[in-house]
């Protein structure tokens, strides 16, 4: 009885989590006037300082390991971070998600050829029919190829880099904590975007400084429950509920900020999140997460 109460705590848990991330996505829509770097800074600095109080107050413990490999995955973790958020600034929250979503195909391969893992043929024919789908997303009907943009390819390159960091987050699992591969992310992502967050012309003004603190704090939040549900949640679970993102995100995108979806456009949304799905289920590799 206490077993299946801990498990529908964790289900609530993560889609309030996922309900969090898709706040803290509406938002960065909502100033793509201000430059992604900076919005990468808040979201990082909020984040360290987040843990590090909690960390002192010893409500966690940071403890870190495999300090290389924590580094890397706070690198392309934190690239990830930054190209999410360029991405839904310059295409869109409902594309830029859906196509950043994907990465649990690229933590597929990456498994495969860094970690050994066996992939059966039918989850690498839905791997190569989700490219289709995100070919639809990304292109048009009329100009095909030549439609596809500079901002669409480094959506892609995100999700590239955040199944590199669900790789190595799989390989830090056993030895070093949630707390601290969320902590690695924010302190290597913090000194990526430092320098090009202070030489960027945006003008941030009072209200935007308010939206940037709730951009980090939403992010944050999200992380942490996230990180709570996992403790009573199957990894397969809480990734399959935590594909509700683009799912939030996209009625965001149509409803808040009137974005156009053309029929082609939807089917590769579908294309790539029923794959993403198909690739999750009975897999119990790693914690399929950007964000942490």
């Amino acid at each position: 009885m206490v077993k299946k109460q801990q498990y529908l705590v964790g289900i609530v848990v993560m889609v309030w989590s996922s309900i969090f991330f898709s706040m803290m996505a509406g938002l960065i829509r909502y100033v793509s006037h201000i430059d992604s770097f900076t919005t990468s800074l808040f979201r990082f600095a909020i984040g360290l300082a987040l843990l590090g109080t909690l960390a002192m107050l010893k409500k966690i413990k940071l403890m870190f390991i495999r300090s290389k490999l924590l580094f890397l995955r706070g690198f392309f973790g934190g690239v990830a971070v930054f190209l999410f958020y360029l991405s839904i600034s310059k295409i869109g929250i409902s594309k830029g998600t859906v196509i950043l979503y994907s990465y649990p195909i690229f933590a597929t391969i990456g498994g495969v050829i860094f970690l050994g893992e066996k992939v059966s043929p039918r989850k690498w024919f839905v791997i190569l029919f989700s490219f289709v789908g995100i070919y639809l997303i990304s292109t048009s009907e009329a100009q095909g190829l030549s439609g596809f943009g500079k901002y669409d390819s480094l959506a892609i390159m995100g999700a590239l880099c955040a199944g590199m960091s669900v790789v190595l987050v799989k390989k830090l699992r056993d030895t070093d904590s949630s707390y601290a591969i969320f902590f690695a992310q924010s302190a290597v992502g913090f000194w990526l975007v430092i320098l090009p967050a202070n030489g960027a012309s945006s003008e941030i003004g009072m209200s935007g400084g308010i939206i940037l603190l709730a951009i980090g704090i939403t992010a944050a939040v999200g992380q942490l429950m996230m990180t709570y549900a996992y403790r009573h949640l199957p990894v397969s679970t809480g990734s399959l509920l935590g594909m509700l993102v683009p799912v939030f995100n996209i009625s965001i995108g149509v409803i808040g900020f009137n974005e156009d979806i053309s029929r082609r456009c939807i089917s590769g949304i579908i294309i790539v999140l029923v794959s993403c799905v198909l690739v999750i289920v009975g897999k119990e590799g790693g914690r399929l997460s950007i964000t942490g």
